[in-house]
């Protein structure tokens, strides 16, 4: 299923296919497709096969992107989804960006929903947040969010939901779910930034954290949560069964127990609102 810097799987339960982000720091990454020998027996192995926009080779979707946009996609077979790096083979990402893949910058939650795939390029966009450029000179953004329409006989489309403005409209959205009634939560993870982006409800806290909604019909996105407690990142958004329970992860810290990971249980009047 390729070896890359993974982060987030979803899988369309029509046809079995998984597709996968990718989130390598400071490089172009691509967005995967898995096609499955099985789909019930993903081990039995298949096809690896990374985004292009069609008869585009190298589509930057990093930058310069208009919002509603639909741009039609087709998939490039990664011939070698187990490379030997430790001696020099070519990366996933090396190969299907040869293919012409096109250019995303980290790509991390991934939710399928509606019949489409969504998925987070943390640092994707226009506006800029003011950190060093990456290795091949592209100035980070604030964030985009995606949605891959799949396609019943050619490879689909893909659409721009969002892109944000500045941080606070959304900075750095990581995970995502995909709510019964039709929205979307997205989690930010700003760790570090030039940018500073405090937050009143959280005084003393530098790059604070937030759970945005984002309504897909209407494309505002809207401040949910804030994490008062500290800078850790909000993770592993879902909501129960019934709908009635948002459950959602606060990070922590990652080497020691302080501050500590958190799982809160959010109930609401979800009727009442794009949530």
């Amino acid at each position: 299923m390729g070896r890359f810097s993974h982060e987030a799987v979803a899988v369309d339960p029509r046809t079995g296919y998984v597709y996968e982000t990718e989130d390598q720091s400071g490089t172009p990454d691509g967005f995967y497709r898995f096609r499955p020998s099985d789909p019930r027996d993903l081990a039995k192995g298949g096809v690896l096969e990374m985004l292009k926009i069609r008869g585009v080779d190298g589509y930057d979707c990093r930058e310069g992107q208009t919002m509603g946009a639909r741009l039609p996609v087709e998939w490039v077979r990664i011939d070698d989804p187990d490379p030997d790096l430790e001696n020099g083979a070519t990366t996933c990402t090396g190969q299907g960006l040869a293919k012409g893949g096109a250019k995303f910058n980290r790509l991390e939650g991934c939710w399928y929903g509606d019949g489409s795939v969504f998925f987070n390029s943390t640092s994707g966009g226009d506006a800029k947040n003011g950190d060093p450029p990456n290795a091949d000179g592209y100035l980070e953004g604030y964030g985009q969010v995606w949605q891959y329409v799949p396609g019943r006989r050619d490879g689909g489309t893909l659409v721009l939901v969002y892109e944000s403005p500045g941080r606070k409209e959304l900075d750095s959205p990581d995970n995502l779910t995909f709510t019964p009634r039709g929205g979307i939560v997205l989690c930010e993870d700003d760790a570090s930034s030039a940018d500073a982006d405090p937050h009143p409800l959280a005084p003393g806290l530098t790059n604070v954290n937030r759970l945005i909604g984002l309504d897909p019909r209407r494309g505002q996105p809207f401040e949910f949560a804030v994490n008062i407690a500290d800078e850790c990142e909000f993770a592993g958004a879902c909501f129960s069964p019934d709908g009635s329970v948002l459950f959602v992860n606060n990070f922590g810290d990652s080497v020691s127990l302080d501050p500590p990971g958190r799982t809160y249980a959010i109930r609401g009047p979800w009727h009442r609102g794009p949530l």
